[in-house]
């Protein structure tokens, strides 16, 4: 079985600040944006060897395949999207609000944290607002690639801890914030296996299902779930203290 929030390995690490070394439908273009990084076009190694080396391929990364994928040039977000930035679109009318924690509403509202508590299609509507999408599972591993991964906030108890505010920490090897821990991300995609007998160009997931894959961790999770490969599937429509997003947008 995929892992999902109930069937995940759970633990307290003694560090929530870390430097973590890693193992490496039509999209619309648009122009580069000042709070965004762009990634160029060309092709990579998606997926990793971690599971089959290191833990027996068990069932919880046996989807992590190794396959080449050749992807455009495409812009994503420096940042994670905030609550100010989120709550913007609330006042534009646009987006609903996110939900509030039941029993520490304070703990995850504060300007500068990412949002959280946002469902995949409210993630989606932030960011056509800004004239963006999400990233596709294919784009947020090639940007979460590199030889730094940069700052990771995580292993924090789940009964206690919160995302931090984003960007604290150093950036990753493509400039960007915040890709592994504090909250994982939502991606455009189904979750489902991937196709790996050739080259995937600009991959997009199946065309449907049941979850979406979310990436990157969070401020509750074991370090080995901060890899740029590791892939998690969650219901789209609920609302999770430790799921936030980022957004995207394909470039000429």
């Amino acid at each position: 079985m995929k892992k999902t929030p109930g069937n995940k390995k759970t633990g307290v690490l003694s560090a929530a600040i870390f430097i973590l070394s890693t193992l490496a439908s039509p999209l619309a273009f648009a122009q580069e944006a000042p709070n965004q990084v762009v990634i160029e076009a060309g092709e990579f190694v998606m997926g990793d060897t971690y599971c089959q080396d290191r833990q027996k391929n068990s069932d919880w990364c046996s989807d992590e395949v190794s396959h080449s994928a050749r992807l455009g040039r495409f812009a994503i977000d420096k940042r994670e999207v905030t609550n100010a930035q989120y709550n913007e679109c609330v006042a534009a009318s646009v987006c609903n609000p996110n939900a509030i924690h039941e029993f520490r509403p304070t703990d995850f509202n504060r300007p500068q944290q990412p949002v959280a508590f946002v469902t995949w299609e409210d993630a989606k509507t932030y960011c056509q607002w800004r004239k963006a999408r999400l990233p596709t599972e294919a784009e947020w591993e090639r940007a979460a690639q590199g030889k730094n991964p940069g700052g990771a906030y995580f292993g924090r108890p789940y009964d206690k801890g919160a995302p931090q505010d984003v960007g604290l920490l150093v950036p990753n090897a493509n400039g960007l914030f915040d890709m592994m821990g504090n909250v994982y991300e939502w991606t455009q995609d189904w979750y489902g296996p991937y196709q790996t007998a050739e080259v995937q160009a600009d991959p997009q997931g199946p065309s449907q299902g049941k979850e979406k894959v979310v990436r990157g961790g969070s401020w509750n999770s074991p370090s080995h779930y901060l890899r740029a490969a590791d892939r998690v599937a969650r219901s789209p429509e609920l609302q999770f203290s430790d799921v936030g997003f980022r957004c995207a947008a394909s470039l000429p």
